[in-house]
């Protein structure tokens, strides 16, 4: 049996929180390998090792710790479990998982190019329509032109 700190240890982890996270992701699934030992420490058995250590490979592999938790509660729960174990708040995360980043990068790029050309053409276009005096006017309120 092996305590959390330990645990923290063979998990390659910093802080005792974080395994305590990890124990709690997938307590149904780790909750027969676990026992309390003096002052009400968790011990945790040889095979939940081997789950903690699957959900931590899992986890550095690039999943969200939800994520990892349910690869291994589908791995190890029967399917009748699955369905009804299933935390609430991990399969909202998953649901509402937002789009790449690379997408909205590549929209909101779009939509600055579309506004710049916006912006010059009315430039351009209230220049070639004017006079002296109501370019000298314009050219002061132009200050967003320095910016092009």
């Amino acid at each position: 049996m092996k305590s959390v700190r330990q645990l923290k240890d063979i998990l390659g982890l910093e802080t005792i929180h974080q395994t305590r996270n990890r124990i709690k992701a997938v307590e149904d699934v780790i909750q027969p390998y676990v026992k309390r030992g003096e002052n009400n420490e968790i011990l945790v058995g040889d095979e939940g090792v081997t789950i903690l250590t699957k959900l931590q490979d899992l986890y550095e592999s690039g999943l969200l710790l939800s994520e990892a938790a349910d690869v291994v509660r589908s791995d190890y729960l029967p399917d009748k479990e699955k369905d009804i174990d299933t935390d609430s708040s991990s399969s909202v995360s998953f649901q509402s998982k937002p789009k790449p980043r690379v997408d909205l990068v590549d929209y909101l790029m779009e939509e600055l190019e579309f506004q710049r050309e916006l912006i010059l053409n009315m430039a351009e276009s209230g220049s070639d329509a004017g006079t002296q005096k109501a370019s000298e006017e314009n050219s002061e309120d132009r200050w967003w032109l320095e910016w092009m």
